[in-house]
């Protein structure tokens, strides 16, 4: 067991990775789910963020992705841009918001989980056959998550004229 100490960091991550998911959530909640931008619906957009926070935060090279995580939501619908492999043209379906819900509180269960066993030293760490450390992992998800948290945002507002929550550091009390 670690003291206190040797989580300092990884505590800061942990705060930062709830506010994360507070933002998230609030997305979901929100969301002009079938609105299209670049032929792609905005669920498609959110399904996206879950599943790269799914596969790539903790390590991306031993990921096995299970659809019954995700409602039963069919891989492919995350894949975004119609240049890579398996991308499914907009077929008019939408993801319920339920199910971005499940599968967003699974993920959350998930990292949450994960970020207990770290310490501060284990975040220079590189997971088996990965190339990057743990905490590049974090980072790196942390802006690819906030970049589309931003394009839901823009999407919505631009559809209904409304701004959805932004929550800072104030939604962790100390």
């Amino acid at each position: 067991m670690s003291n206190d100490y040797e989580k300092t960091l990884v505590r800061i991550i942990e705060e930062q990775t709830q506010i994360l998911f507070k933002n998230l959530e609030d997305q979901i909640e929100g969301a002009e789910l079938s609105c299209v931008f670049d032929n792609v619906n905005n669920s498609r957009y959110l399904f996206h963020m879950i599943h790269s926070m799914d596969k790539y935060f903790i390590n991306p090279y031993d990921y096995t992705y299970n659809a019954e995580d995700a409602g039963g939501t069919d891989e492919n619908y995350s894949i975004i841009d119609e240049a890579r492999e398996g991308y499914i043209p907009n077929d008019g379906f939408v993801i319920a918001r339920e199910t971005l819900a499940g599968y967003l509180a699974f993920v959350k269960q998930k990292v949450m989980a994960y970020l207990e066993t770290l310490t501060d030293d284990k975040l220079a760490e590189k997971p088996e056959n990965c190339p990057h450390t743990k905490l590049a992992l974090i980072l790196g998800q942390y802006r690819h998550t906030m970049f589309h948290c931003g394009l839901s945002e823009a999407v919505t507002f631009a559809n209904n004229g409304e701004w959805l929550p932004y929550t800072g550091f104030k939604y962790i009390s100390k």
